[in-house]
């Protein structure tokens, strides 16, 4: 088993794969501001990386969202909207950008976040040839763009979803919403992929085994170990699992998984 290391970005999240693809389209195009509906770790890396660059930040997010994560947020100063729910954030963000003349940066609005992400894929068809590629999935840009840097590099592998319908413990990917596609179906199609969903309890002990290796991790990214015990492994296989997020930025939520 192998884990790709998505925790080593500036933010400690791959969402800085997608953001710095976004502002670098921002700037060339001439966007002055970009706008986003976030749970988390796409508000901030996407705060970050336009405070960094001069540019405007309009954040959407469901007012229940974790003070650890607001206060994260707020520390790159974008324009903050509230909204009752994450889906109406997304909606609010839309109308939001098109008003204002922000560029929508939500999945399933601009390939560019497949492409941050695809670099990913490419990363790890370099380092290793995996029998499964497992991705902590909710709009599916992530695994779309690791299927086609995998391509690029001519790695053929299975794709494996790790969703959580229902969770306390894995805000980032609740709910599978599935905004991005038909990326994310076109790619598990094309890699004879599938979607696994897995419980609470799996991303509880997945968090404690990672732990044991040195790794904290937030919910969605333990979520992906988590899925293993759904695959099919009695035979000699390759895995690998992307890591998405340290958990040392949110210590509360953090704590509450490896309790």
């Amino acid at each position: 088993m192998y884990g790709k290391l998505e925790v080593c970005n500036p933010t400690g999240s791959h969402k800085d794969r997608e953001s710095e693809e976004i502002v670098r389209y921002a700037v060339r195009k001439g966007y002055r501001g970009l706008a986003i509906a976030s749970t988390g770790n796409a508000g901030i890396s996407l705060a970050a990386y336009s405070y960094v660059h001069g540019l405007k930040c309009r954040v959407y997010l469901p007012k229940g969202i974790a003070q650890e994560r607001l206060a994260q947020i707020k520390a790159y100063h974008p324009v903050i909207k509230f909204a009752s729910s994450y889906e109406r954030a997304i909606a609010a963000c839309e109308q939001g950008a098109k008003e204002l003349g922000l560029l929508n940066c939500n999945p399933g609005a601009r390939s560019e976040k497949i492409k941050g992400d695809s670099r990913i894929g490419i990363e790890i068809g370099r380092e290793t040839k995996p029998d499964y590629v497992v991705c902590p999935t909710n709009n599916g840009t992530l695994l779309a763009g690791v299927w086609i840097g995998l391509k690029k590099v001519r790695v053929k592998t299975c794709m494996v979803a790790a969703v959580a319908k229902k969770t306390v413990l894995a805000d980032a990917i609740a709910g599978f919403h599935r905004l991005d596609e038909p990326a994310l179906s076109d790619s598990l199609k094309e890699s004879e992929g599938q979607v696994i969903e897995v419980l609470d309890a799996e991303i509880a002990k997945a968090a404690r085994l990672l732990s044991s290796e040195g790794l904290i991790v937030e919910g969605a990214a333990a979520a992906a170990v988590g899925a293993l015990k759904h695959l099919d492994l009695s035979r000699k296989t390759n895995v690998c699992c992307v890591i998405t997020g340290t958990g040392l930025k949110f210590p509360k939520s953090t704590g509450q998984l490896l309790s």
